[in-house]
């Protein structure tokens, strides 16, 4: 569910190496009708030209179940206001996924914000982002990068796993020593109660959503908490709460052996393809192999197998992504050296510690001697379900990364919990998804009476950044509240 590869094909949020908000922060806590406005001024991330898009800092509990306790902290909150005020439909909140990229820099930079976000959806919606809490521009975790590519993330036995298991409680402390007190306060439910807190500032009685990938996440929690806040929602890349750890480890490896059989018939069909003349399977699996033979090299370290294989799968998140994986692949094969691959690995993301932080509070993974006794099984069941990668999928990365990790996830698997009346949720899908696969959002369908899919037949993890048309759908039904005649 990460979007690094959104930065991969030049969708990059802009580097914000400043942001200053003139006024004091705005103080969120007790009854809504004591919560203060926000205090706009401009936005001067470094390097900016004036703008419409004005910024504001907003103090929110650090612990909602104490909203009037003393521990505060500090969310960035940035609004673009609809270029046609006369036709003006409301305010329109979303998240674009990861978790760990934020979202202010989505509005802050032009390019990003005009091909995020159609002109139609600019022109009749005052759009918000809301950093999420250890993210972007807000005050950083300062967490170390949790990988340990000592460690295999495949147990094969209840040992290895239990290394496993015990390296991920070590990098876990070490995060959260660097993360303090706002360590423990990163899910779903609590970035919702900050996004709500914010709408009441704004004085928005609803309002819109859109959620992307991780997003379905956020969009969940937001509708059980505030099922009256919502107008209308747009889920993209639907994650499906009600499954376990290992289902959806399954499901996702099953999209992923389905997106390497997509790539191969791409390489296949496309001269340019550096990968043209080759048999894509058979090189993944020499390029593996090398790897466990200590001849691949990241600077003088032996890279694991399945750092390839995590690579690799980044490189199927877009088709605009193909030809440079190609290409990368055919170098690695060559030299023997990581270098070509590295800007598709997590060892290489900067944002990989807050995802980890984040996303190990809202998918629940056996801890401890529960994890060391479960993971060999799955390892199996996944290596053969997809054979090519050995399992790798970004649910097993979250199933293999969370084992141990010190903040047990709160959340139980359950379907959508809403109202009978609540809003009619757009949930969109591609049918060669590699992180989110159809059956999540099918499954979703079903636990919401109200809701329909609009499935799109094409490569790549969401419509947002793979399927304009599929976008444009989306943003008729936000705008006027009328399902695509091709949802169902």
């Amino acid at each position: 569910m990460r979007h690094k590869y959104e930065k991969l094909i030049g969708a990059a949020v802009a580097s914000l190496t400043a942001l200053a908000v003139l006024a004091p922060a705005a103080q969120a806590s007790g009854p809504e009708r004591e919560r203060p406005a926000l205090a706009w001024s401009e936005c001067r991330p470094a390097g900016a030209q004036p703008d419409a898009v004005r910024c504001a800092r907003f103090s929110v509990p650090l612990d909602w179940s104490r909203p009037a306790g003393p521990d505060r902290t500090e969310i960035a909150v940035a609004r673009l206001p609809a270029t046609d005020p006369g036709r003006r439909v409301g305010t329109l909140f979303f998240n674009p996924g990861g978790p760990g990229d934020g979202e202010v820099g989505y509005l802050l930079d032009r390019q990003t914000r005009e091909q995020y976000f159609p002109s139609a959806l600019r022109e009749r919606f005052d759009i918000v982002a809301v950093e999420p809490r250890g993210t972007g521009v807000n005050p950083p975790l300062n967490c170390p990068t949790p990988i340990d590519t000592s460690v295999s993330r495949f147990p094969a036995d209840r040992a290895a796993a239990t290394d496993l298991v015990r390296s991920n409680r070590r990098l876990g402390a070490a995060c959260a020593e660097g993360g303090g007190a706002l360590f423990e306060h990163l899910d779903t439910g609590t970035v919702a109660r900050d996004v709500d807190a914010v709408r009441a500032a704004l004085g928005e009685q609803r309002i819109s959503f859109i959620g992307v990938s991780y997003g379905s996440m956020l969009a969940q929690s937001y509708a059980e908490l505030f099922p009256q806040r919502v107008r209308a929602m747009v889920v993209d890349g639907v994650v499906d709460r009600s499954l376990s750890w290992r289902r959806l480890a399954e499901l996702d490896a099953a999209a992923v052996e389905d997106g390497v059989d997509r790539f191969a018939r791409w390489s296949a069909a496309q001269p340019q393809s550096a990968l043209h003349d080759r048999d894509v399977r058979g090189l993944l699996t020499a390029l593996l192999n090398r790897a466990d033979r200590n001849e691949i090299l990241d600077g003088e370290r032996p890279v694991r197998a399945e750092e390839i294989a995590q690579a690799v799968n980044t490189g199927l998140q877009s088709p605009l992504l193909y030809s440079g994986l190609a290409t990368a692949l055919a170098q690695v094969d060559a030299t023997g050296r990581l270098e070509a691959l590295a800007p598709y690995t997590t060892a290489h993301n900067p944002e990989y510690p807050a995802y980890r932080a984040i996303i190990c509070q809202d998918v629940p993974v056996p801890a401890d001697a529960g994890a060391a006794a479960a993971l060999p099984e799955a390892v199996r069941r996944v290596r053969a379900i997809a054979p090519t990668l050995r399992g790798y999928s970004e649910f097993w990365d979250i199933a293999s990364g969370c084992a141990g990790w010190p903040v047990r996830s709160g959340f139980t698997p359950h379907a959508w919990r809403v109202p009978a009346d609540f809003a009619p949720v757009l949930l969109l899908s591609g049918a060669h998804d590699v992180a989110t696969p159809p059956a999540f959002a099918d499954g979703v369908r079903r636990a919401l009476p109200n809701s329909r899919v609009l499935r799109w037949d094409g490569d790549g993890h969401t419509a947002w950044l793979n399927s304009p048309a599929t976008v444009n759908a989306a943003v008729g039904y936000l705008t006027d509240l009328t399902m695509p005649a091709a949802a169902s």
